[in-house]
């Protein structure tokens, strides 16, 4: 359920561009700064939206910086220090590790009981920095789990439920913005857990798998998608235009339907 908030690099201004590689430099960095190097396995690009959402939201002050890595040997690539992207990198290493837990616990995934391993000193460390936003993970992944044992065929009460996790995620501190950054999240988080199921559907029939849309008719798909993305769009309008505007507005509008354009595509030449 993660990897679906991401940019159409490609159709991007040059300016939104730079700026989206370097917020994942960024987060890249905070994440071997903070966790030590193996955590760069667990980068997403959904985190990397949170630190460019909460920058513009916050109106965080950045220190910029340069570094060649592993990725780029000969040429250095900017990034930058912020409290928005340390606090990325901390949401990443959770929702990792608890996801990887979830699988092993399920699905008897050995390569996700090895990532857990790996990351649940890291994972410990947030866990008491951010108790609130972790005990939240806790608890809707062990609920989510219990609604696939049952076989929940209601899809608004598992993407309700991951909704409410990733509207903790986006809830950075309890200020002002604590409410609007809650409902986001919980619009997007629902969002993003429909989607998945819609791609995931014939897969999952195929391998008998729990999937919450296999009542619902594929030509369905979209209206349903555009209704919650209506939602998505509702809840974003709390905010004021600021920095980053345009990316932003990209990624909601454009970049979060790519892989589902994508496979719609496949699945048409396939027909």
């Amino acid at each position: 359920m993660f990897g679906y908030v991401i940019a159409d690099v490609q159709a991007l201004s040059p300016e939104d561009q730079l700026r989206y590689k370097s917020a994942y430099c960024s987060l890249c960095h905070g994440l071997g700064r903070r966790h030590g190097r193996l955590s760069r396995l667990s980068l997403n690009y959904d985190m990397t939206f949170l630190i460019v959402f909460l920058s513009a939201v916050y109106k965080q002050e950045e220190q910029p910086d340069k570094s060649r890595c592993s990725v780029s040997l000969l040429k250095e690539k900017p990034f930058f220090h912020s409290p928005a992207v340390d606090y990325a990198a901390d949401m990443n290493i959770a929702l990792c590790y608890y996801n990887a837990l979830d699988d092993w616990r399920d699905e008897g995934k050995l390569l996700s009981l090895a990532q857990a391993k790996l990351l649940k000193g890291s994972c410990d460390r947030v866990k008491k920095a951010y108790p609130r936003q972790c005990g939240v993970m806790e608890e809707c992944l062990k609920t989510l789990s219990e609604m696939e044992k049952a076989g929940e065929f209601r899809p608004d009460l598992p993407a309700g439920c991951f909704g409410r996790l990733m509207g903790e995620v986006f809830a950075w501190k309890e200020d002002q913005w604590a409410r609007p950054l809650r409902d986001f999240g919980f619009a997007l988080g629902k969002f993003i857990y429909i989607l998945d199921a819609c791609m995931d559907l014939k897969e999952d029939l195929q391998k008998e798998r729990y999937n919450p849309m296999t009542g619902v008719s594929e030509k369905d798909f979209e209206d349903i998608l555009y209704a919650l993305m209506a939602e998505v769009v509702r809840a974003y309008g709390c905010f004021t235009a600021g920095r980053d505007q345009s990316l932003i507005e990209h990624i909601l509008f454009s970049g979060v339907l790519t892989r589902y354009e994508v496979w719609k595509k496949r699945g048409e030449e396939k027909r």
